[in-house]
């Protein structure tokens, strides 16, 4: 099954009084809007916007046009989202889009003054995408998202065999709060739940290294809990920053 896609659809400053209608095209083409936001760029950081395209002909006039006003930055997602966001944008050239792709949003548009000021642009591939995603949406998420048929077979494995129990017991127990009861009854019962192991100061650990038993080494100087992990750190030193608890060294120094 073909798998859902990110990319991003950014309005450019001469494209920004048809905002709502370029949305508009954007979501009747079956995108969903992730994430959205209304920035202004300075020319520094349009320029590192457009690095990729340092080589083009027209990229001083493409840095200029992209920091000359406001633009809305959108993550969009769609099955093949970066191949159909292109092909719903256009061509650059207003007259190639009008001859070429008359349904186009750029072919809709009154005729724009240049092929630089051409009201939208999109992620050229799925590399440029994480790249722009990430420019504009740092703290957003990129992880691959789930198709239909692997979210639903997610849900049953792990999700449906808990959920069944506490809405059993809901039933049973006939609390004043269902919604507030089954999520009380969910966070104590979840049996994904990291399980933490307690060491008193002067604890000594058994270090494992390239399938060797080391020496034992004292745990004087950490103090806290050390959530257990599956990474490879972890399964060599029996320590690792993917799950710290509460931990740090006695002199208070961060551990990254």
């Amino acid at each position: 099954m073909d798998q859902y896609e990110r990319t991003l659809a950014l309005i450019k400053p001469d494209g920004m009084r048809y905002r709502d209608t370029i949305i508009r095209r954007i979501r009747d083409a079956g995108f969903v809007i992730v994430q959205s936001r209304t920035v202004r760029l300075t020319p520094e950081q349009a320029s590192e916007f457009y690095r990729s395209k340092v080589a083009h002909q027209n990229y001083h006039a493409m840095i200029v046009a992209l920091a000359e006003g406001p633009i809305q930055a959108m993550c969009v997602s769609k099955v093949h989202a970066v191949d159909d966001l292109k092909w719903l944008i256009g061509p650059e050239r207003y007259q190639d889009a009008v001859r070429d792709a008359p349904g186009s949003i750029r072919a809709i548009l009154p005729d724009s003054s240049d092929e630089v000021r051409n009201a939208i642009h999109a992620s050229d591939d799925a590399a440029s995408a994480r790249f722009e995603i990430r420019f504009f949406f740092p703290l957003l998420v990129l992880e691959p998202i789930l198709n239909d048929q692997k979210l639903n077979d997610y849900l049953f494995a792990m999700v449906n065999p808990t959920l069944m129990d506490g809405l059993y017991l809901v039933a049973r127990e006939r609390p004043n709060d269902p919604v507030l009861w089954l999520s009380n009854w969910l966070q104590t019962n979840n049996p994904y739940k990291p399980k933490t192991v307690t060491e008193p100061l002067g604890a000594v650990r058994s270090v494992v290294q390239d399938g060797n038993l080391l020496d034992a080494i004292p745990e004087d100087d950490f103090i806290g809990a050390q959530s257990i992990c599956d990474c490879q750190t972890f399964r060599s030193n029996g320590l690792c920053s993917c799950s710290l608890s509460t931990i740090a060294k006695s002199e208070r120094i961060e551990i990254e």
